[in-house]
């Protein structure tokens, strides 16, 4: 059974009248709390090394395939939404993983045993992972940026880029996805881009993982297409938890040697809140396009929102002890800066255009 499967309610919810879009992201920052801003040069840290790898190995692909996305919104989107939001995940499941490179662990291990202020220990983090991000484990580094941004991508080409019917744009874009069929527009010709390049150059070790990921992909792609298409969901979730797996494994496979399944269950629940929360600030929008997800059906609520959160936050602790990095004080250092690194992600969605 997946982590998100667990056991509905009893009966669905009757959709009560939702509050004002101001009034839900209000209800979510109070829910959220107020982040530690000691420990943002962690979360800077991160974020850096994530546009780097996306400046790398994305950059060239775009001038080759997609000249005409510089200056326009959606570059601005892939950007904050490859190196802001996907890529954080599998950076942040790398520093916690049980089975951590050899650079990694000296660093999390002096985190971890000498008595540092919070504020130190960022600082700490951030030079690791300027280290990390210039000098070490290039070949995960570059298929984080590369899946980060094809999640986006394909997300965008499916919603935006395609004229066909929506029952044939799913089997049009697995097919260019997979090289089938000619990629006849700059998004596709992006897509199928970064898919070429995500699967240069695998070691074994990756290649069983990254075939495994590719397939969720797939089921996500047929889900957002039985979602356009009204078919209804027996779980009640809208078709959400395909993208939400889809989505994670793609994301883990860069790492998935170090971090394990624990990473992949707490990956989960972070890209569950992340939807969760979409669907909650989206609400309108979704009413008008006449697309049901949980928020509008009444399947979810504040409610969701709140144990998303927590379960995804109470995730992170778990995670690092699992580790084997079980200072109280550690622990508390990386939770920080997961929930202000969602702080960011929660802010940008909040301020984003309700459309």
């Amino acid at each position: 059974m997946s982590p998100l499967e667990t056991p509905p309610r009893a009966a669905p919810r009757a959709a009560a009248p939702l509050p004002p879009r101001a009034e839900r992201v209000a209800a979510v920052r109070a829910l959220m709390g107020e982040p530690d801003r000691s420990v943002r040069h962690l979360a800077a840290g991160i974020r850096a090394t994530a546009r780097r790898h996306f400046d790398l190995h994305v950059e060239p692909l775009i001038d080759a395939a997609w000249p005409a996305l510089r200056g326009t919104a959606f570059e601005e989107k892939l950007r904050i939404g490859a190196c802001a939001l996907y890529a954080s995940a599998p950076y942040t499941a790398l520093l916690c993983a049980p089975r951590r490179p050899p650079l990694v662990r000296v660093v999390t291990g002096a985190g971890n045993l000498l008595p540092l202020p919070t504020a130190a220990l960022a600082l700490l983090g951030r030079g690791a992972m300027e280290l990390l991000g210039r000098y070490a484990y290039p070949a995960q580094q570059r298929s984080i940026a590369l899946v980060a941004a094809f999640i986006v991508v394909v997300d965008h080409a499916l919603d935006h880029c395609m004229d066909d019917p929506p029952a044939l744009r799913g089997p049009r874009l697995e097919a260019v996805i997979a090289g089938r069929s000619p990629a006849d527009s700059p998004a596709l010709a992006l897509t199928r881009a970064l898919a070429v390049a995500m699967a240069e150059g695998l070691d074994p070790a990756d290649r069983g993982a990254f075939d495994a990921a590719m397939e969720r992909v797939t089921g996500w792609i047929r889900a957002e297409v039985r979602a356009m298409l009204g078919e209804p969901d027996p779980s009640g979730l809208g078709h959400r938890l395909a993208g939400v797996e889809g989505t994670i494994d793609g994301l883990l496979f860069p790492v998935v040697r170090y971090a394990g399944e624990g990473a992949r269950a707490w990956m989960y629940d972070v890209s569950l809140f992340v939807q969760v929360m979409d669907d909650w600030f989206d609400a309108e929008a979704d009413a008008r396009d006449r697309r049901d997800t949980p928020v509008t059906t009444g399947r979810w609520t504040l409610v969701d929102v709140a144990a998303a959160w927590h379960r995804s936050a109470d995730g992170i602790e778990s995670l690092v002890r699992a580790s084997g990095l079980d200072s109280p004080r550690y622990v508390r250092f990386v939770r920080a800066a997961y929930v202000l690194m969602m702080h960011e992600v929660m802010e940008a969605m909040a301020v984003r255009p309700d459309a």
